[in-house]
């Protein structure tokens, strides 16, 4: 089986850069900018309050303005230069989150698309192992998180420059006091790493718990009809299941958000225990003045807000990293397979299966798990092949490797005389139909453009009974919420309007009434004989066997006997003689 393997990264900044990189450059410039415009509110309102803190920036005499005549506005010129500074901030700030948001949203769309193209290139053994509830909530929710944290990355240093800005005034005011301050911060800074590293160990177990909740979900839906029908059934699902999953999570993701608040809190608490220090202490032990000191106390106050800005973002970064690490394991799980783009179906008159062994996880030698083959067979077309046997005997798992669907361990598939490998495999598959058991019904007719398609298909819908239930416009199905039988005959019109070579049915015919099973067996596959179709069926109905031209029956993953269509005819006329006999 050759596939290929991906080593994937998901970097959060460079899922942004990578979808717009002139965005995020303008977005983390205009919000840089504003950053720094913000620092300079308090350098500008110190001037306005007491000229002279500021040795740089020393005002003339300006007269005052009077606005209206009734409001006066001491230094005009400093306040107008503080409403552009308030503009600059608004336009950088709005322009910064816009284009980070437009860059998010295209980044999530992206990365959704990018799973999706995977999924369809995934062999169905790997995408049957890795699960639904997985895939699920890697779509729902982790590529949820890690947009939303990539995106808050431009934020975080946006943040960061005005927390610069304002250290650079400090300097200015008073270095020593700098220092001072940059040692409370850092000592904060470190005791942060504790509740930061614990809480992202619980936020890890809890984003593990997740997929459990998600399949408890699956089963809740789609095994309701069970659990209706068994009340400690659906107790003990809902305890053993769901309910343990769940408490497991928000015990965990409480204890981690609980950390990470405490982490929060305690790095805002720092700049105001900067702001005692430097109050009660530092101003005696470097004698500042009062003018020096209310400088330092406002600078720190206005730190406080960037500082909360920072370790609020931190904690949905910490959560994108969870999820990005979760994201990275499932992409490098998805071994894809190598595919070439079909130019034109390959088409075969016979299905030749030499050597084929198929064990599931690929592990044959394990007692557990279940293993077909050896298994050698050929299959005609203008035939009609039944697959039968006991439950487990493999006849679905043969069905899949026959349509190509499971990739053999051990041995091989020919298209007449064309070995199937991972070059032309895609391009057979083009002229293979089926219908499995678990079989998904699509609402609209993908695949086939026909001008003519909806009065093809709405012939089709009376000859299967369904012309007063399903309405074809356009190519799509006016309602899919049907019985199971009735699915299954609106998935048969489907392959029929295919119209491929070859045709594969797994129990279909098991949730039809007498008169459908009966139209299934004595006329549709007979017609599709006719057609010169090849066609596969997997069935338990012995009484319609004489309908096959050969009857393959399995058992613990081996052919033990292929019957042709005149030993089928002899076997029904013995066991209808029997019968005969038996009645008399």
């Amino acid at each position: 089986m050759k596939q290929t393997n991906q080593k994937s990264s998901i970097v959060l900044f460079k899922l942004l850069s990578d979808v717009a990189p002139s965005k995020v450059f303008f977005s983390i410039l205009s919000g840089c900018i504003g950053g720094l415009a913000y620092a300079i509110f308090v350098p500008l309102i110190l001037l306005a309050l007491e000229p002279s803190i500021s040795r740089l920036m020393q005002p003339g005499f300006e007269s005052s303005y009077w606005v209206f005549g009734v409001f006066e506005v001491t230094s005009p010129k400093q306040a107008l230069f503080f409403v552009f500074i308030c503009l600059v901030i608004i336009f950088c700030r709005v322009m910064s989150g816009t284009l980070m948001a437009q860059v998010a949203v295209d980044a999530t769309v992206g990365l959704r698309k990018r799973f999706y193209e995977r999924i369809t290139q995934l062999p169905i053994q790997n995408l049957d192992h890795i699960g639904p509830s997985r895939l699920l909530t890697a779509m729902n929710n982790d590529i949820k998180e890690v947009t939303n944290g990539a995106s808050a990355i431009p934020g975080l240093l946006i943040a960061m420059f005005t927390f610069l800005g304002l250290l650079g005034f400090l300097v200015y005011l008073k270095f020593e006091v700098f220092l001072f301050v940059m040692g409370v911060l850092l000592f904060g800074l470190a005791f942060y790493q504790i509740p930061t590293k614990l809480g992202r160990m619980y936020l890890v177990k809890a984003r593990d718990s997740y997929d459990d909740i998600q399949e408890g979900m699956r089963g809740l839906v789609y095994g309701s009809k069970e659990l209706k029908l068994n009340q400690q059934k659906r107790q003990d699902f809902l305890n053993e299941s769901i309910h343990k999953s769940e408490d497991r999570f928000g015990a965990d993701y409480k204890r981690g958000r609980m950390l990470l608040i405490f982490a929060m809190t305690w790095s805002n608490l720092m700049a105001f225990l900067a702001i005692g220090a430097v109050t009660y202490v530092m101003s005696n032990f470097y004698a500042l003045s009062l003018e020096d000191t209310v400088a330092v106390v406002m600078v720190l106050l206005y730190i406080t807000g960037p500082i909360t800005a920072m370790t609020n973002i931190i904690p949905n970064i910490l959560m994108a990293k969870v999820a990005a690490k979760k994201l990275d394991k499932l992409l490098n799980d998805m071994q894809i397979e190598h595919q070439t783009e079909v130019t034109k179906p390959i088409d075969c008159d016979t299905i030749h299966v030499k050597g084929v062994e198929y064990a599931y996880g690929g592990n044959k030698n394990t007692e557990d798990g279940f293993k077909l083959g050896t298994i050698d067979l050929s299959i005609h077309r203008g035939e009609v092949t039944f697959l039968v046997g006991g439950n487990g005997s493999g006849k679905t798992t043969l069905a899949k490797l026959l349509s190509l669907h499971y990739i053999p361990e051990k041995g091989a598939i020919h298209f007449d005389g064309h070995k199937v490998t991972a070059d032309n495999r895609n391009a057979c598959r083009q002229s293979i139909s089926a219908i499995y058991s678990d079989f998904h019904l699509f609402s609209k007719l993908f695949g086939l453009s026909d001008q003519e398609l909806d009065s093809r298909a709405s012939a089709h819908l009376k000859s299967l009974g369904l012309d007063k239930k399903v309405a074809i416009r356009n190519g799509e199905f006016s309602t899919t919420n049907l019985s199971a039988g009735q699915k299954k005959r609106l998935a048969l019109l489907v392959t029929y309007l295919e119209d491929r070579s070859i045709y594969v049915f797994d129990e279909w015919a098991a949730d039809q009434d007498p008169e459908f099973k009966d139209i299934f067996y004595n006329q549709i596959l007979p017609e599709l004989k006719s057609r010169n179709k090849l066609v596969i069926v997997i069935t338990h109905d012995d009484r319609y066997f004489h309908v096959a031209d050969k009857l393959v029956k399995m058992e613990s993953g081996k052919v033990i006997n292929e019957d042709s269509s005149s030993t089928i005819k002899t076997i029904e006329h013995d066991k209808n003689t029997k019968e005969t006999v038996d009645v008399n």
